[in-house]
């Protein structure tokens, strides 16, 4: 396999005065560190730069030009004021020609600083994975995406995977023993979540690093571990449902030495630089730092229930975060299990909403409870499980803003029991709360800045006042809230037709985290189809609506909140869809029009306005009462947004829809 991989080593100069008569000052290569914000870049033309600045220069005035060989990448001037810089820079078309190192003149000092990093560029591939060092979230098809699921066993139960992407978990990882006689298993659950659009946190330990749940393998040597290791690697690389590669659990409490888990890691990247890798640590957890050259995710699987504080999981969320930031993305692994062992009982829901927030609002960017085992085995309490879908939900909705790299807002607590983050996205600042007592508490919130207008909360469909940026509100006992403030007024491009006659066409009534309100659901055939609104990608609103049909003419069908038509009338149906960048074959979908009318169109990778008219007839017995049905026909993904109905008398003259043959219509 050839690893396309154009490599340059980066002239950092940091200019306080006219940089000359260098060569005999001394040098400092360890001060400093720069890295790309992306594990890598493909198909983009621009990237960026994280220069990680010593505490005690942050308030220095600098000037930092960034060099590969004699060409300028990008420069800055200024004081950071922060630890961190971000350097836009055109990605060169000639990087693999260019080699360089790094300079760092700092004012006042006799010292040249050096440090050197690497850009790295691959082939583009459908199934990439991109880790987003500022954000510390990941890229995936082109999308941000929150990992939200969990550890299981193998052989993987049939219908497990389904199950739980209906809850609305994008994540599961089976502990497995990686053999060429049950090689037939793992690709068979590997196919079935490509087809539902779950994610898999691919399992090597057996190979690797060893740890977790029976991965020993006996009776064969490190060579041979390593040819199965690679070959492995070589059959799923390409795999639409891989994520990334676990190499490794709990490494300091198996004696496994950070220099083995390079060289593991080496092997890994060889094979497929296209995927991060990871590793999970156990207390003490700051260990992991020793382990930085090996893993791309950091993740920690604190267990404390019931011995210790539920807020074990976001203290050692915040002490990864803030040793791995700008570097690494953080995972936790929250406690889903108990009763035996030395861990008397599980958590209860309270515990574990408790942990997951916490952990996310101190800068996990991805949950994997351990462990599931359905239906009611791990976790025992259906409930508790129930609760941890809820939330995997929630942060679905919450994406785009957990994932943001605007500009942010800061929101202060007034009671130190309140823990809370805030991000701003499309002009909303998203507030994030989690009580870290087992008691109700009372507290207010405090807003950078002069807001004005009512808070809405948005997992419980009310809205509070708030006044010169300030409000207050009720937690429940390791209760959490989400909160989201409008910044300032918008007006849409994009609004419904005149005389729309649907029920929330763009889907923004979330009363429901996640689902769409204003139909019914039908199944069309496979269990694990799909229907969610979906955040980080619409037409119009805040929200579109994602379905998934794993197999063709077995997607679920949403049937719509009727509207009444009259007889002789002609009505116009529309909506806007698109599929995903990694269509190679066209995907279909269908809209029926109660039994008057059933369309299908080919979908694209760009938003599109698809429409048809139906003509009631004068002398019809079917009821004036009628049901828009929309389905993927297609096995895949489409997103839909602007479902509308309206009669043709009543649509803008002006836009004079010319309807080609295939009922396919897009309207600029």
């Amino acid at each position: 396999m050839t690893r396309n991989i154009l490599t340059i080593k980066l002239i950092l100069l940091l200019v306080f005065l006219p940089f000359q008569h260098i060569i005999s000052q001394p040098l400092d290569s360890t001060s400093f560190s720069i890295n790309t914000r992306l594990s890598f870049y493909s198909n983009e033309e621009r990237g960026e730069m994280i220069l990680h600045i010593p505490g005690n220069l942050i308030y220095n005035k600098i000037n930092v030009t960034i060099r590969a060989d004699t060409l300028v990448l990008c420069t800055w001037e200024g004081i950071p004021g922060h630890d961190l810089i971000r350097m836009p820079f055109k990605i060169p078309s000639s990087l693999s020609k260019l080699q360089s190192v790094a300079l760092i003149k700092v004012s006042g000092r006799s010292t040249i600083y050096l440090t050197t990093t690497e850009i790295i560029i691959l082939e583009h591939k459908n199934n990439e994975v991109k880790a987003d060092r500022i954000t510390g979230g990941l890229i995936v098809n082109d999308k941000p995406f929150f990992p939200f699921g969990f550890y299981c066993y193998s052989p993987v139960y049939p219908t497990l995977p389904e199950e739980e992407i209906t809850r609305g978990f994008n994540l599961m990882s089976p502990y497995q023993r990686i053999l060429p006689e049950t090689f037939s298993e793992r690709k068979a659950y590997m196919d079935r979540c490509a087809q539902l659009g779950m994610k898999v946190h691919y399992n090597l330990l057996s190979l690797s690093g060893g740890g977790g749940v029976d991965s020993r393998i006996n009776g064969i040597t490190e060579e041979q571990k390593k040819e199965l290791l690679v070959k492995e690697i070589m059959a799923f690389r390409d795999h639409p449902a891989l994520l990334a590669w676990y190499i490794s659990d709990e490494p300091t409490g198996n004696k496994i030495s950070p220099e083995y888990l390079e060289s593991i890691y080496k092997t890994v990247k060889d094979a497929d630089p296209w995927h991060p890798v990871s590793i999970v640590f156990m207390a003490p957890f700051m260990s992991a730092a020793r382990y930085a050259g090996a893993l791309d995710i950091v993740m920690a699987d604190p267990y404390p229930i019931p011995s210790g504080p539920a807020t074990m999981a976001g203290d050692v969320a915040r002490r990864l975060s803030e040793t791995f930031r700008g570097k690494n993305p953080v995972w936790i692994v929250p406690q889903a299990f108990g009763g035996g062992e030395w861990w008397e009982r599980e958590p209860s829901l309270q515990e574990l909403r408790a942990m997951t927030y916490q952990a996310v609002i101190n800068g996990a960017r991805g949950i994997q409870y351990f462990v599931r085992q359905g239906p009611n085995l791990f976790p025992k309490s259906t409930a508790s499980w129930g609760e941890c879908g809820r939330m995997a939900l929630e942060i679905a909705e919450l994406t785009p803003w957990l994932l943001s790299d605007e500009k942010n807002i800061e929101v202060r607590s007034t009671n130190t029991n309140v823990i809370v983050t805030s991000a701003v996205h499309n002009n909303k600042l998203m507030i994030m709360a989690a009580n870290r007592n087992n008691s109700p508490v009372t507290t207010g919130f405090s807003i950078g800045g002069r807001t004005y207008g009512r808070i809405r909360v948005i997992f419980e469909n009310r809205t509070i006042s708030s006044t010169q940026g300030y409000f207050s509100d009720y937690l429940s006992a390791y209760g959490t809230q989400v909160y989201m403030v409008d910044l300032k007024s918008t007006i849409e491009d994009v609004r419904p037709y005149p005389g729309n006659l649907l029920l929330d066409p763009g889907f923004e009534i979330t009363t429901s985290t996640g689902i769409p309100s204003a139909c019914y659901a039908r199944s069309g055939g496979d269990r694990g189809a799909t229907f969610f609104i979906d955040t980080r990608d619409h037409f119009e609103g805040e929200h579109s609506l994602r379905l998934i049909s794993p197999s063709e003419d077995k997607g679920v069908r949403l049937r719509f909140f009727p509207v009444t038509v009259l007889k002789g009338q002609t009505y116009f149906i529309s909506v806007r869809a698109k599929t995903d960048s990694a269509t190679v074959v066209p995907r279909k979908f269908r809209i029926t029009f109660g039994d008057y009318e059933s369309k299908y169109f080919n979908l694209t990778d760009d938003w599109k306005e698809f429409i048809t008219n139906v003509t009631i007839p004068f002398y019809t017995d079917l009821s004036p009462r009628v049901n828009v049905i929309l389905q993927m026909y297609s096995k895949g993904v489409a997103w839909f947004d602007l479902l509308q109905v309206f009669k043709a008398e009543d649509i803008n003259r002006s836009i004079n829809p010319d309807l080609t043959d295939d009922w396919n219509f897009y309207h600029k």
